[in-house]
């Protein structure tokens, strides 16, 4: 079966404006063993547009390590954009991918075959430093052009 939205519409869709269903927020939610890790999962829409199945997901396994937080942004089940930090840039030797050091974009193609080097790129984020979880999430909904309808009005355990 094939990805149901070809290169250009995933483009497109980043593209466009979405937002929160109404009366919807990002909840964030205590995970881990601890209870010390968080991750969030919401479900925007296009402010004008049909429904396309999206999702916007993050996880921070380190509140207190800005460095250790990865978001994602699916379309049709499918991962599409992501975030991430690498300490090190590296290569994978069996696609002889590049992964930049420091923060990087992934821009995902769903319709390439997993070995086409064309399917996961890592893009370096020059400035990105998200300062906490919340600063984190609201950089990259607006790297996404997601619209959380609300300012953070403290830090996480206001």
């Amino acid at each position: 079966m094939s990805y149901p939205y070809p290169t250009h519409q995933i483009q497109e869709i980043i593209s466009k404006p979405k937002c929160l269903p109404a009366g919807e927020a990002v909840e964030l939610e205590r995970c881990g063993k601890e209870r010390k890790s968080m991750k969030f999962e919401t479900r925007p829409h296009l402010i004008n547009g049909g429904f396309i199945d999206m999702r916007f997901l993050g996880s921070a396994p380190r509140l207190d390590q800005p460095e250790t937080y990865d978001a994602s942004f699916l379309i049709a089940n499918q991962r599409v954009r992501g975030v991430g930090y690498n300490p090190i840039a590296r290569e994978n030797l069996r696609y002889k991918n590049r992964i930049p050091k420091g923060w990087h974009q992934n821009v995902c193609d769903p319709n390439l075959p997993t070995n086409d080097v064309r399917q996961n790129i890592h893009h370096p984020l020059e400035g990105f430093a998200p300062s906490d979880f919340q600063d984190f999430i609201s950089q990259t909904a607006k790297m996404w052009n997601i619209d959380l309808g609300f300012q953070w009005d403290g830090g996480l355990f206001s």
